[in-house]
């Protein structure tokens, strides 16, 4: 591909930038934040009051620079820092809906020169208004104003504001008074010197409506009276408010559009978050939204230059670090016009990094994205937390912003709930609730059948059923203080066999989730499928919870069986289990069924006509021994270790498993070797080549069930802990992501993904919608398919509730207190606060307003104006049904159509109700 580049790029010669002296005022080596408007020619510092406040004829420049793992934000206070201290540094261009081709070619200008003195170790955004990325909107925790740049210095007059955003809050001066600008999505603030205004759309959501008070309330207009109106409801106000309301926005016009349609102009142009259909809405850019059967996926592009730049697609399936192969190179990344990302080798000339953004920009012209497309330059060795996060193998991000994987100790003696509660950090870092040593009540579910399993030594789970655990926390204390920092006292967790069928995990959903709804004391529900164990759910069984297959099921739990005992039950004589991990938080034993292959990494429990415990000459004692404790439970064992094998052993083999046993390219049996997998009850190994020629080479496991690969834990460090608010959206989960996130970030009438990598907690605020609130396993399902990182659909989902988070859930925040949002103010409670000291919207006691159910659902469907409603059946849009066109007008329309409102006419006889259908063409 052959690009030509636009107006924003530099000349390929780089001269000697002469910096401009604002510039050189930035220390090199201090955290700082920091705000430039270019107006026309102009470079400005804006003062530290105004951060928060853009015109959209002007462009502007935001410098940030934060030590490693930690975010800056407008309210940053510069630090010097030593040297050798390193620092994250990100410069961001910000471009208004109005501004001019000169200031955007400017603010490039002025970016290379703050590049150029900063030593070309920023990585440099390029945002656009209405699309900014999830770090540009994170330094302004309160959202943040646009005003028009056309009304700078126009006399005093009525002003209007569109207001959106549910974390952040965009409040946008338009240029013009005009029902144009009105969407039920939005919040209209109307600014009148008599008055002030609150339009309310019907799709809005409660945190953007208190947003919006609080906003009004910052405006500082103490002596103006308050006007709360509701979209649909205009003609409730009073006379003297509509006076002032016809004034510039005549009822009569008043044309409002609905709600944005998925992946329609709106959706594209002004959504504050992101559908989860594609990693977009994941990695935090704010762009279209819209779905793509390829937005999980992206290209790489190699940039050369010959004469003209030339883009050379690579060939690649999953995006890996070493695709950024060249460090004397750069590399275009291209998230399917969602964002256009440039890497520059650290070797690269400083022409390279200096053109780069100018080249992505000639990329997302020539590919005809969106001009609004974030585009952004990274430094080798500087990427940023949202560029590592595209590549499922970058492990140093995870390993420079997470704590260790590993619990501090693996002697669980004094390690309990109410030292995991005082240290909430050590908690989240293991996982542990507690030592595991609380009451569990197990039930097992299989089709339509459930039982209650009897309390035994040994606990065997088969892949074809799934199983729900009643956990009572243990807690040794009696002290409030240290039951509050524990936060929860029981555990309903829901495990699910690979086997098992959609039936079976239907019927253990229905019963987990009953059981959680019915919990009396604070609690947390966690789902989760075979293979994707947590820490303290393995803890509970010490390491030592057995999965069998599910051909075991009927010998293990027929109604002779229930007291079944590995010691003496004939029928289980014969069957292999491997061992994974290492310590009591993280061992599982698992029965294998062929095996095709062992390391000499592994260890097994073996049981034929004796038990038979085979460790690997590289497995460490701590493997061991969890291996010994699988093997006790089995019944009198032996301990086997690689190279000393006993005759009686291979014996004993050989007998149940009829083939040799092949260890690292060598035959220890008389039988013939074969390289074929066993069809009896299964071979230990195949007889592979694949050693070194001396015998001490390993053989790579390569499991027959593949599911089994990769899961001994810890198996890799941690991805940083990602949080995302979440809502429903025409059937589609939305989210915008909160970086650097701390708990003041929580709503209580929002709902919130906390992703830890092994586990996605679901936190449901106290005021939540219902929606939210009663589907929250679908929440978070939706959440974990269509996650980047090539999740598994089946990756482990807890579910907690505001004022019951649990130790493991707190400590994944810089601090918490547990009072925090106790004093929570909804939407009308802060209605009702206003109320009293400036007039509402006029309604009185028995108005339209004050809503029964009928009028709810009245106002839950969306409205359209007359004209619509009366066409003709095939012109109706297609939401619409033709026999009940009446509830998609506006009260105010039904009010004036039928002279009563919708509650009076829902009362009336059906034949009368059809009849003055009818009368006026709405039927």
């Amino acid at each position: 591909m052959e690009l030509t580049k636009e107006t924003e790029v530099r000349p390929d010669s780089i001269p000697d930038l002469k910096v401009d002296a604002t510039f050189r005022k930035v220390p090199k080596n201090a955290i700082s934040f920091a705000i430039w408007k270019i107006d026309e020619d102009r470079l400005e510092a804006v003062a530290r009051p105004q951060y928060g406040t853009f015109y959209d004829n002007c462009a502007y420049i935001i410098y940030a620079a934060n030590l490693v793992g930690h975010y800056a934000s407008h309210e940053t206070i510069t630090r010097e820092q030593k040297p050798n201290v390193p620092l994250e540094r990100y410069i961001h261009y910000w471009l208004g809906s109005q501004v001019s081709e000169q200031n955007r070619s400017n603010v490039v200008h002025k970016i290379q020169e703050l590049d150029t003195y900063l030593g070309n170790v920023a990585s440099i955004y390029r945002e656009s208004q209405h699309h900014e990325s999830a770090r540009f909107l994170s330094y302004f925790k309160n959202g943040y104003d646009v005003l028009s740049g056309s009304l700078l210095n126009a006399p005093k007059q009525t002003r209007l504001f569109q207001l959106y955003g549910r974390k952040w809050l965009r409040a946008i001066e338009l240029a013009n008074v005009d029902w144009a600008h009105f969407n039920s999505d939005y919040i209209m603030v109307l600014l009148m010197d008599a008055m002030t205004f609150v339009w309310i759309g019907r799709s809005s959501a409660g945190i953007e409506r208190r947003s919006a008070l609080a906003w009004v309330q910052r405006q500082q207009r103490k002596d103006v009276p308050l006007c709360v109106v509701d979209d649909g409801y205009e003609q409730s106000m009073s006379a003297e408010q509509k006076e002032l309301w016809n004034k510039v926005l005549p009822l009569q016009h008043r044309m409002v559009y609905q709600a944005r349609q998925s992946g329609g102009d709106y959706d594209s142009s002004n959504c504050c978050g992101n559908g989860i259909n594609g990693i977009n809405g994941l990695n935090g850019y704010n762009g279209s939204g819209k779905s793509d059967a390829n937005a999980n996926k992206f290209r790489i592009y190699k940039c050369n230059q010959r004469g003209r730049l030339h883009l050379d697609q690579l060939d690649v399936g999953m995006p890996s670090k070493d695709d950024l192969s060249d460090a004397n190179g750069v590399y275009l990344l291209d998230n399917f016009g969602q964002s256009i990302w440039l890497w520059v080798g650290a070797q690269a000339t400083q022409a390279d990094a200096l053109t780069a953004m100018g080249n992505g920009r000639a990329f997302v012209k020539k590919k005809k994205y969106p001009n609004t497309t974030l585009v952004v330059r990274v430094l080798e060795g500087r990427e940023p937390v949202e560029f590592k996060r595209l590549f499922g193998n970058w492990l140093s991000v995870w390993q420079d912003n997470t704590r260790g994987h590993k619990p501090v100790s693996t002697k669980f003696g004094k390690l309990d709930a109410v030292l995991l509660g005082e240290r909430p950090k050590m908690a989240a870092d293991t996982q542990l609730v507690d030592d595991g040593r609380g009451e569990r009540i197990i039930y097992r579910i299989c089709g339509d059948e459930m039982e209650q399993l009897p309390p035994a030594k040994a606990t065997v789970f088969t892949t074809n059923a799934s199983y729900v655990v009643n956990y009572t926390v243990q807690c040794a204390t009696v002290v409030p203080a240290d039951l509050a920092s524990v936060g929860i006292k029981s555990i309903i967790y829901q495990w699910n066999g690979s086997e098992a069928s959609a039936e079976t995990i239907a019927k253990a959903d229905s019963y987990a989730m009953a059981s959680f709804e019915s919990l009396k004391e604070p609690g947390m529900f966690v789902q989760l499928y075979e293979f994707d164990e947590t820490p303290h759910f393995l803890q509970m069984f010490e390491g030592k919870l057995i999965i069998m297959r599910g051909q075991r099921s009927e010998l293990l739990h027929s109604n002779n069986n229930l007291n079944w005992d590995f010691k003496t039950n004939i029928m289980l004589e014969t069957f292999l289990l491997k061992i994974y991990g290492d310590a009591s938080y993280n061992a599982k034993a698992v029965e294998e069924h062929p095996l095709s292959s062992i390391s000499s990494k592994d260890c097994y429990a073996i049981k034929t006509n004796h038990v038979w415990v085979w460790c690997g000459q590289s497995s460490t004692g701590d493997a061991r021994e969890m291996a010994k404790a699988v093997g006790a439970l089995l019944g009198e064992s032996s301990l086997v270790l690689e190279g000393k094998e006993s005759k009686e052993f291979w014996q004993s083999v050989a007998m149940y498993f009829n083939q040799s046993l092949v260890i690292n390219g060598q035959s220890c049996s008389s039988s013939t070797t074969s390289s074929s997998s066993s069809s009896g009850a299964g071979s230990m190994c195949n007889g592979s080549n694949n050693s070194n020629g001396n015998g001490t080479g390993n053989i790579s496991p390569t499991l027959s069930n593949n599911c089994y690969l990769n899961t001994t834990m810890p198996s890799k460090p941690r991805p940083p802990v990602q949080l995302f608010l979440v809502w429903w959206e025409q059937r589609h989960l939305r989210c915008e992501e909160i970086l650097g996130f701390e708990q003041r970030d929580l709503s209580a009438d929002c709902t919130y993904i906390l992703d830890t990598g092994t586990l996605a907690y679901v936190w449901l605020g106290e005021h939540a919608v219902s929606q939210e609130r009663e589907r929250y396993t679908t929440v978070a399902q939706s959440y974990v398919q269509n996650a980047p990182f090539g999740r598994r659909a089946a990756t482990a989902l807890a579910v907690v509730r505001q004022h019951a988070e649990p130790n493991v859930f707190k400590g994944f925040f810089e601090t918490w207190d547990n009072e925090l949002g106790k004093g929570f103010v909804t939407y009308e409670q802060m209605r009702q606060q206003l109320a009293t000291i400036a007039p509402s919207n006029g309604l009185k006691e028995g108005s339209a307003l004050i809503l029964n159910n009928n009028q709810k659902d009245f106002d839950g469907h969306k409205k359209y104006p007359l004209p619509v409603l009366v066409q003709e059946m095939d012109m109706l849009p297609p939401e619409i049904n033709p026999l009940r066109r009446e509830v998609h007008l506006t009260h105010d329309d039904f009010v004036s159509v039928f002279k009563m409102s919708f509650y009076e006419f829902d009362e009336l006889p059906k034949w009368k109700k059809q009849e003055l259908k009818k009368l006026y063409k709405l039927f």
